[in-house]
Parts: structure tokens; C-alpha cells; sequence
């Protein structure tokens, strides 16, 4: 006798699996819809550890463009934490600020609007983050104020950037994957000198960079459009270039990290996983190793 086929495929190759089965989701995880005092409607995605909270409270890792990176980031922190002799990676509040559309990752128009500095739209994203979605984590879970994070990837990345240089008091580490530096001529630069030239060091502010190594075009005979794009984004030398004169600048601790063989989307995976032990390791630990 032949086994009968639990599934079968209907003609778009999805009918049939949307009666099969049930949803899968992330255990534990949360989402809350929520519209901000601008009006704008915003979804949170929350995971909270189901250890106990340490007498501190958990330290928060804040995502932007949720939808895409919060997944990824959740499923790696319950991995990393389940070793952290090993990681250095323990239980934290994980964040995605995202928006209410289960089949978009990347919202492209309102990312715009919210990542970029055009018309004050960063500031005012900034503004909800900081001010009415971070206390809505804090009135559900035991929180430590002095260790909370924030991601981002590409236009996100730029945006990591944005709240660093201007309001750094905000987070205590930050994370630009993939930063697009390039955006509107470089303009972060500015923002970034002005940064600088601020009064003594801050090394209690921790800054991560991370790109993939194939993000910038190493062939200047390769005419496409595509390797066109990549050599006048500079994503390496533009995240080379500023993670050098950050250090050098003694006035915020930076890292600068290339993940070899990856290109801008791949690096998201690679970028969050050494994001949750940049944002989690304490500083004063030596790295840890394999077993």
C-alpha cells in the first residue's frame, strides 16, 4: 500500500498548508499595536526572559524595523543565553519597533519617514522609542535603565547613528549593522564631527559597527548597476573610515566588525547575534571562549 500524502500541494503551492497544521509562533513572545501621540500606529514585539529578573531588572535591546530583525534576534539570544559561560550572553527584555503589516519586513515608506532626519522624522521616532515605547517594557517587566541598546540595520543603522550623535544619553550601547553612511551626501558626517568635538570622552557609551565584507564592490571594471550602487555607497570604507576616527577620538568606545562572504541582507543574521554579546558581555569580563 502507497502512504497517504499528509500535504497536498495546491496550485500556488500555499492553499493546501493553510489548512494543514497550525500557525507557528514564537513562544512567550508578545506583540502590542499602539498608535503614538503623532498618530502614527506602531506594533511592539516583546520577548521577555522567563528567568527570574536579576536585582537590577533586565537590560533591554531595542530593534527597529522589528518585523524583520526581531525574529532572527530572539531566536538567537535563546540559544546564545542557554551557554553564557560560553556566550557571555545573558537573559535580556528583547524589543522590535515595527509596524502593523504581518507580510512586509521592511516597511519601506514608513521606515523612511521614521529612520531618516528628513523633516525631523528621526528625532520624532526617537521621541516614541524613548518616551512611550520603552516605558511601556518598563511597566510590564523589571528593567536596568543603565544597560538598554538600541539596533538597527542600513537605513537603521544610519538611524543608530543619528541617536548616538545626537542624544547618546539615551542607550548605553549602540548598534549600527551595515550604516547607510551615504545616504544624502554623507550628511551624518556632520552630526558625527559635531559628536566629536564634545567636551571629554564618554567610554561608558559602547558603539558596534558591522557590515558584510561583499556590501562595497571591489571591481572597478564591473559596470553594472548593481556594483555601480555599491561603489558610490563606500559601505565598508565609509563604516572603515568613521569606526577609525571614533577610536581614535578616545571619546566613545567603538567596534568595528566585517563579516567576510556576507552582502547586506545575509550580514543581518551574523550582525544580530554579535550585537546581543556586544550589548549583554560585561565590559570588564574577558572574552569568552569555546568549549
Amino acid at each position: 500500500m502507497q502512504p497517504v500524502p499528509l500535504v497536498h500541494r495546491g496550485d500556488d503551492g500555499h492553499s493546501a498548508l493553510a489548512s494543514f497544521g497550525s500557525p507557528f509562533l514564537l513562544p512567550n513572545a508578545r506583540q502590542l499595536d499602539v498608535i503614538s501621540k503623532q498618530g502614527q500606529e506602531y506594533r511592539i514585539l516583546i520577548d521577555i526572559p522567563s528567568h527570574p529578573a536579576p536585582a537590577t531588572g533586565f537590560p533591554v535591546i531595542c530593534m527597529v524595523d522589528g518585523n524583520a530583525l526581531f525574529p532572527s534576534a530572539v531566536a538567537a539570544a535563546r540559544l546564545q543565553r542557554g551557554r553564557p559561560e560560553v556566550t557571555g550572553v545573558t537573559p535580556a527584555i528583547l524589543v522590535g519597533i515595527g509596524y502593523p503589516d504581518d507580510d512586509v519586513l521592511f516597511h519601506d515608506g514608513r521606515r523612511r519617514q521614521d529612520l531618516l532626519p528628513d523633516r525631523g522624522g528621526a528625532d520624532r521616532f526617537l521621541d516614541f522609542i524613548a518616551h512611550e515605547a520603552m516605558p511601556v517594557i518598563a511597566s510590564i517587566a523589571p528593567v536596568d535603565c543603565r544597560r538598554q541598546s538600541l539596533v538597527g540595520h542600513s537605513l537603521g543603522g544610519l538611524f543608530v547613528l543619528h541617536a548616538l550623535f545626537t542624544r547618546s544619553v539615551l542607550f548605553r550601547s549602540y548598534v549600527a549593522g551595515s550604516p547607510s553612511i551615504w545616504w544624502n551626501e554623507c550628511e551624518i558626517l556632520s552630526k558625527e564631527a559635531a559628536f566629536r568635538s564634545k567636551g571629554p570622552g564618554a567610554m561608558d557609551r559602547h558603539l558596534l559597527i558591522a557590515v558584510g565584507g561583499e556590501e562595497q564592490s571591489p571591481d572597478p571594471e564591473d559596470l553594472s548597476d548593481r556594483a555601480r550602487r555599491l561603489r558610490m555607497a563606500r559601505m565598508l570604507d565609509n563604516a572603515s573610515e568613521m569606526a577609525e576616527r571614533l577610536t581614535t577620538s578616545g571619546h566613545i568606545s567603538c567596534q568595528y566588525v566585517v563579516f567576510d562572504g556576507e552582502n547586506h541582507i545575509s550580514v543581518v543574521p551574523a550582525m544580530l547575534a554579535r550585537a546581543l554579546a556586544f550589548s549583554l558581555r560585561d565590559a570588564t569580563a574577558p572574552e569568552k571562549g569555546t568549549p
